[in-house]
């Protein structure tokens, strides 16, 4: 298990991430627990491209397992297109998709993928893993609606989150620190927008 070493970041750059998180469930307009739940294959606002590495081998003409050696998944800034390109492996649960697909999307928002234009980037060997990690703890579990709809156990975390277990174990240890993390009202305000009806419907079952 990967130990979450959260003093490696400051609150400031903490901030940035989970504002940057929060802004990404924006963009991908998502509306509901799990996220990316529909499916991980999309296209958004037609410059992030999220496909099986199976998939694009097949269309490349090439064998399936051509991207092996990727591990999980990578990601690419396609510099004469302005598209990036998010690779994951068809053949990982659910989970473990979802959350790479998270690591690599803090690599688009964050810059680091325009920073090395043409070049491949792998969410198993990252240099910034930490603040990949905590992209993704508020990108797959976003704490307003985690406090909206009463979600704080490990238990309740795999269940709606859909993430690995050891995430989920340690997102529940996090969330009892949150309260330290400045809020963000106009953020947490569109987030809660969007995940509306979702937030009903879960409370309404309760």
């Amino acid at each position: 298990m990967r130990f979450f070493k959260r003093e490696k970041i400051s609150n400031e750059e903490r901030r940035l991430i989970v504002s940057a998180a929060y802004d990404a469930l924006l963009e991908f307009d998502e509306h509901s627990l799990p996220v990316l739940s529909d499916e991980f294959c999309r296209i958004v606002n037609s410059s992030i491209f999220i496909f099986p590495m199976q998939f694009v081998a097949r269309k490349e003409g090439l064998t399936e397992n051509y991207f092996s050696n990727a591990g999980s998944g990578m990601a690419l800034y396609a510099a004469t297109t302005g598209h990036y390109i998010i690779l994951y492996d068809e053949n990982l649960p659910g989970s473990r998709i979802r959350w790479t697909i998270a690591r690599l999307i803090y690599l688009v928002k964050s810059g680091r993928l325009k920073e090395n234009p043409n070049v491949f980037l792998f969410s198993d060997d990252c240099a910034d893993s930490d603040k990949c990690d905590e992209f993704a703890y508020h990108f797959t579990c976003p704490e307003p609606i985690l406090r909206e709809c009463h979600i704080n156990s490990a238990s309740d975390i795999i269940k709606y989150c859909e993430i690995p277990f050891s995430f989920a174990n340690i997102k529940s240890r996090l969330l009892k620190t949150s309260k330290n993390m400045p809020s963000m009202p106009a953020l947490e305000t569109a987030l809660e927008a969007n995940f509306r009806l979702y937030i009903d419907q879960k409370n309404f079952s309760m």
